[in-house]
């Protein structure tokens, strides 16, 4: 780990061992030696995901327990949505100069409680100083069949697992400088952008059911369009199943924004939930009917009778969101 100015090397190395230790049977050697060892049974799904500050989140908007937790829980979305078991991740923080030992304790803590909550042992990472403060989270999961966005069929179903739109709607809160809600609607979309939870157990129901999956990160429409092309079929949505599944929190908190619920969860992005394409004989409990499958191409909103094409999902600050090579 490379030094920083407030923060002596070896003492973040020895507080952070202490943080992030454990004893999952899968790490023979975790923090402390120049590389972690892992023991590992099946297939290794394998996953990046960065947060930056302006791009990705403000600090004004979070506490640093909350950026550890929501950086975890996004990287580990990507392996949920394989039917993937995180077993193992690796963390590189970049931060500024002001950024001492106590503000790294409180974001070491955010990212423990989020490995713990998925029964997930950190087991290294880097330390740097740079201009801004930026999380980089590698997650190592592993899988009997691995779930790709490449499977669906004309004639699946489209399953949802999660809720959408709750994180957009804290996200359009905090850039109007509500960083408090005073009703209920607002203290969960507030929530919902700052302590995301993984879909790990659907991910896991998911598996040997479905024919695809994604999670969703860029909104509905957005990821759908990625799992549409890599199947090479065309995605229908029905907007009232959409709809039907919306909360009423949601719905309360649109009109007092004065936007729309539904494109909040079509374009709103960073809701973590799960699309999922297979065959109904096969859906999950706790799954949602909400479009098929046909042949064809692109993403398309049924309502009623009414058929038209899907836009681009979500972009952060200016569209400058780093992208992971799957997505």
């Amino acid at each position: 780990m490379q030094g920083s100015p407030r923060i002596s090397e070896f003492a973040a190395i020895s507080q952070l061992q202490k943080l992030f230790s454990g004893t999952s049977s899968r790490v023979e050697v975790g923090i402390g030696d120049d590389a972690a060892v892992l023991k590992a049974r099946g297939r290794l799904v394998w996953t990046v995901d960065t947060a930056v500050e302006h791009v990705h989140f403000e600090r004004a908007w979070l506490s640093l327990g909350d950026l550890g937790w929501r950086s975890f829980q996004a990287a580990a979305s990507d392996v949920c949505a394989m039917a993937a078991t995180p077993i193992a991740a690796l963390s590189s923080v970049i931060f500024p100069a002001q950024f001492g030992a106590s503000e790294l304790n409180q974001l070491a803590r955010g990212q423990r409680a989020a490995a713990r909550a998925l029964g997930c042992q950190i087991v290294g990472g880097n330390l740097s100083c740079g201009s801004e403060l930026s999380v980089t989270t590698t997650l190592l999961g592993e899988a009997a069949r691995p779930l790709l966005r490449s499977g669906a069929e004309p004639g699946d179903e489209l399953w949802l697992c999660g809720d959408l739109g709750l994180a957009a709607a804290g996200l359009r809160l905090l850039e109007r400088g509500i960083l408090r809600g005073e009703a209920a609607p607002a203290r969960r979309a507030l929530r919902a952008f700052r302590r995301p939870c993984a879909e790990l157990s659907a991910g896991l129901s998911l598996a040997r059911r479905a024919h695809a999956a994604i999670d969703i990160s860029d909104g509905l429409a957005g990821d759908a369009a990625h799992l549409a092309h890599e199947s090479g079929v065309r995605l229908l949505f029905d907007v009232r199943a959409v709809e039907a599944t919306l909360s009423s929190a949601l719905h309360s908190l649109a009109l007092e924004l004065k936007l729309s619920a539904l494109q909040l969860a079509l374009y709103g992005g960073e809701d973590y939930a799960l699309l999922a394409a297979g065959p109904s004989r096969a859906r999950p409990d706790g799954a949602r009917v909400v479009g098929r499958v046909e042949r064809g191409r692109g993403v398309w909103l049924a309502d009623g009778r009414r058929l038209t094409r899907a836009g681009a999902g979500f972009q952060h600050s200016g569209g400058r969101k780093p992208r992971r090579m799957g997505a």
